[in-house]
């Protein structure tokens, strides 16, 4: 981000090996995260399937090496793979993917924070991992308490993902072609909340015919591309009687 002395991370891997290893020795890996078919004991993590998890700051910790950080390119691949891969896991519980997806979104918005990223290459990024997250929140319906997702970690998880992102486009480094959807769905996710329809008349007229469904919504193969989103008319047969989140995941799912 501009005027940043912040290095840029230069991990290859979802997962650094480092964490793939402590976690191993650990026992902490995720089933969606053991390589196929092991039978060892403690199970081997897969490079390809595991991905970094959230861990807090500690005060007065030192920032991690930029070994340990994943760039911009990478935690967008990430993010890829948890929308394409992970998000429609048949065989796992749409709760335990949503807590999963949840972390891992979590840890993918904190490598960026800790890295000087650029804001156009930051806010694809946070794009795709809120679209992601709220793919995933969607599919939780009405058995959000069952199981070890947590709802309201999940709504706090989503409101720090718009935080993220409207900061991002805040810094005014654009343009940011997507900006006009994604405010339009803050203002829509959070109606009724006062402080929403107050940022919506400071965004105003841009938002008008995103907010009323006339303008460019987003699926999922928006993730990382430099196309447009594509119209709201493709999605129209998808929006009568559909929560805001379900909505949105209809338009993902193009």
């Amino acid at each position: 981000m501009p005027g940043c002395e912040l290095p840029v991370g230069t991990c290859p891997d979802m997962c650094p090996a480092a964490e793939r290893a402590q976690r191993e020795r650990e026992r902490r890996l995720h089933r969606l995260e053991v390589l196929p078919g092991c039978r060892q004991d403690p199970p081997r993590a897969d490079p390809q399937r595991a991905v970094k998890e959230y861990s807090r700051p500690a005060a007065g910790k030192p920032r991690p090496p930029p070994s340990q950080l994943r760039p911009p390119s990478v935690l967008l691949a990430t993010v890829r793979y948890l929308a394409g891969e992970v998000a429609e896991s048949a065989d796992v519980a749409r709760a335990e993917v949503a807590s999963f997806v949840a972390d891992r979104l979590r840890a993918v918005r904190l490598d960026l924070a800790l890295q000087g990223a650029g804001d156009a290459e930051a806010a694809v990024v946070l794009e795709a991992a809120l679209a992601t997250l709220l793919a995933v929140v969607a599919r939780l319906g009405p058995d959000a308490a069952r199981g070890p997702a947590d709802p309201v970690l999940l709504q706090a998880q989503v409101q720090e993902g718009f935080g993220s992102l409207r900061r991002c486009y805040a810094r005014g480094a654009g343009p940011h072609p997507r900006q006009p959807a994604f405010q339009g769905l803050f203002l829509l996710y959070n109606l009724g909340e006062s402080g929403s329809w107050r940022l919506g008349r400071a965004w105003g007229q841009e938002l008008t015919m995103t907010v009323e469904m006339g303008s460019r919504m987003l699926p999922l193969e928006f993730l990382g591309s430099s196309d447009p989103p594509a119209p709201a008319s493709q999605v129209a047969g998808c929006l009568p009687s559909c929560p805001v989140n379900g909505l949105f995941l209809s338009t993902l799912l193009l």
